[in-house]
């Protein structure tokens, strides 16, 4: 008998003896998307949130379309890969510092950036590292292309980028 008390008081507790005192439960919440996927190259994803905040911090030359932008990063992934697999490249703290102030100069001051990267969601530790592998790439192009005529390096550096996309399966 007690037995029997105490499993009808559990079943009510839950709810199972009047199926009219359960709880009301609303519908499945609509799933929310965090983040887009827009590519991968070199195993290395590429979101929509990179993208923006490439744009939004103006950290690759063309920001005019999220097309442009990501055409640049991912050229910016191939050419670091590149980087990877070539002799190193070393970059000082005054290669890295006129990278930051160069930075700062083209999207309006420090202050205006320091708010910028607020904004767009960068930690300052990710601007570091972006800013460093921007004068390692600069230290690389100069590197492989430095001993080409300047009327002539702009046109191989774009050739050369493409065969890298060729290679990388990127149209």
């Amino acid at each position: 008998m007690h037995a029997l008390i105490f499993a009808t008081a559990a079943a009510a507790a839950l709810g199972a003896a009047d199926p009219s005192s359960r709880p009301v439960t609303s519908a499945p919440a609509a799933q929310v998307e965090l983040d887009r996927i827009l590519g991968e190259v070199n195993s290395r994803i590429i979101t929509e949130t990179d993208v923006r905040q490439a744009r939004a911090l103006q950290l690759v030359d063309d920001v005019s379309s999220e097309a442009s932008a990501r055409r640049a990063l991912e050229e910016r992934i191939l050419v670091l890969g590149e980087i990877t697999r070539s002799a190193p490249v070393v970059v000082t703290d005054a290669d890295l510092e006129g990278r930051r102030t160069a930075w700062e100069t083209r999207v309006g001051g420090a202050d205006r950036a320091r708010a910028m990267l607020a904004g767009a969601g960068m930690s300052e530790a990710a601007l570091q590292t972006w800013l460093r592998d921007d004068a390692r790439i600069q230290a690389y192009l100069k590197r492989q292309f430095g001993v080409v005529p300047d009327a002539d390096r702009s046109r191989a550096t774009s050739d050369w980028l493409l065969r890298l996309r060729q290679r990388a399966g990127l149209k």
